[in-house]
């Protein structure tokens, strides 16, 4: 929806031609360029990446900062970063070196430590989420910031929202990508506001973290959800474990949103996702966005649908969900899967000349939602019981614009072009 000459959509774009060699400037340093442009002459920036580990990015931040930006950054702990090492491919000198997400994480977090550069921030939001019974293991947890966000506040007034299917993550081997940026629009300025607020009340300093630490698991830390009127914030919304929307949780809600807007069709849906099956959910009160697209098939049956993604059942945990995906989907009149691996990253939804830009995979996590939900993890043969609320966070972009949904569209087509029929 647009609102006077001074709204503004962008997307950009990136199909790696080489999905193997992991680049220093991270999974995709063509996005990472657009993005630093985009950050030119900010103010006050909020970044809540589920990694933050990428050291070009965060070198503009601390330029930014010495030049009197003020940037808050949300992440999650170090426990959640890997370890493993890997070859890191340097294209100035032509040569590889061994690295880690880990240890650029560790690097980032320690010049933050030692405010180096005293207008940057950085919070933890160590808070994690299982719907069955888990073996804890440290350095595995499933931590629910998945989302990949920033609201910038520039010179001039204006506002960016700016989503991401990237985390620009280093040490992260490149796929297909998009960046959205949303300016000056009020709804999206709304919830991005009110996000990063509820975010900041809910995250940990550095200090305040190494101190929890001492005595307690990360699985310990609980949130308590606040109620927010999703009349505030028409077309753009959020899940998280500290949202509901008039009562409901936050990813239900917004389950429901998506289905409304796919069963809004009349002509043509486009799914581009790394996964695609919130088929028998965990959750028995969530909905599926898959089975949906059968309902509208079964109502309209000339619809145009096409269904791309990046996995299989055979190099998924969840491969047998995957694989009932896949044959439901085959049931569908005229619709069309194919899968391009490992490639496809990308998380957005055309409907006609609508599109829908997220940071989440459709996944029977996604959508799950539970508060109090009794959360069990088996440490050293005990088993430890937090109630807790159950919800992944991404952030949720609806937008009715022909111009940015053909963009997206000719991207989708790109992708299509060069995948595998299923």
């Amino acid at each position: 929806m647009k609102e006077g000459n001074d709204l503004k959509y962008r997307a950009y774009f990136d199909v790696p031609i080489d999905t193997v060699t992991k680049n220093m400037r991270g999974s995709s340093p063509y996005l990472l360029e657009r993005l630093i442009e985009e950050l030119d002459n900010a103010v006050d920036i909020k970044l809540s990446f589920f990694l933050y580990n990428n050291p070009f990015l965060h070198e503009k931040l601390e330029q930014l900062s010495d030049e009197g930006c003020l940037v808050h950054i949300y992440s999650i702990p170090l426990n959640g970063y890997t370890k493993q090492s890997v070859q890191i491919h340097n294209p100035i000198k032509n040569r590889s070196f061994p690295s880690s997400k880990y240890k650029y994480a560790e690097k980032i977090y320690r010049r933050i430590e030692e405010k180096l550069y005293p207008n940057i921030k950085l919070s933890l939001f160590p808070h994690t989420y299982v719907w069955y019974k888990q073996l804890f293991s440290r350095g595995k947890e499933a931590y629910s910031l998945h989302n990949k966000s920033m609201l910038v506040e520039m010179r001039d007034g204006s506002t960016k929202c700016i989503s991401l299917s990237s985390n620009l993550a280093f040490a992260d081997p490149p796929h297909s990508d998009n960046l959205l940026v949303v300016e000056n629009e009020r709804y999206a300025t709304n919830m991005f506001r009110t996000y990063f607020d509820l975010l900041d009340r809910h995250s940990l300093s550095l200090a305040e973290y190494k101190e929890f630490s001492l005595s307690k698991y990360d699985f310990e830390y609980q949130v308590k959800p606040t109620d927010l009127d999703p009349d505030n914030y028409y077309g753009c919304y959020y899940t998280a474990p500290f949202i509901t929307y008039n009562g409901q949780g936050s990813n239900h809600f917004v389950q429901g949103k998506i289905i409304d807007f796919i069963k809004s069709a009349k002509q043509k849906i486009y799914v581009c996702s790394q996964h695609f099956m919130d088929i028998d959910p965990f959750d028995k009160a969530a909905r599926s966005v898959l089975t949906s697209l059968g309902e509208l098939a079964d109502m309209s049956p000339l619809m145009e649908i096409k269904v791309l993604k990046q996995t299989r059942a055979n190099n998924q945990a969840q491969g047998k969900r995957t694989h009932i995906a896949e044959e439901y989907i085959k049931r569908i009149k005229d619709a069309e899967q194919r899968y391009l691996s490992p490639t496809v990253h990308d998380k957005f939804i055309i409907v006609d000349d609508k599109i829908i830009v997220m940071t989440a995979n459709i996944t029977p996590t996604q959508f799950a939602w539970g508060y109090p939900h009794a959360m069990k993890y088996a440490v050293n043969n005990e088993v430890h019981i937090v109630e807790n609320c159950f919800s992944e966070i991404n952030s949720f972009h609806f937008i009715e614009d022909i111009e940015l949904a053909e963009n997206y569209k000719a991207h989708f087509q790109t992708l299509w072009a060069i995948s595998n029929e299923i």
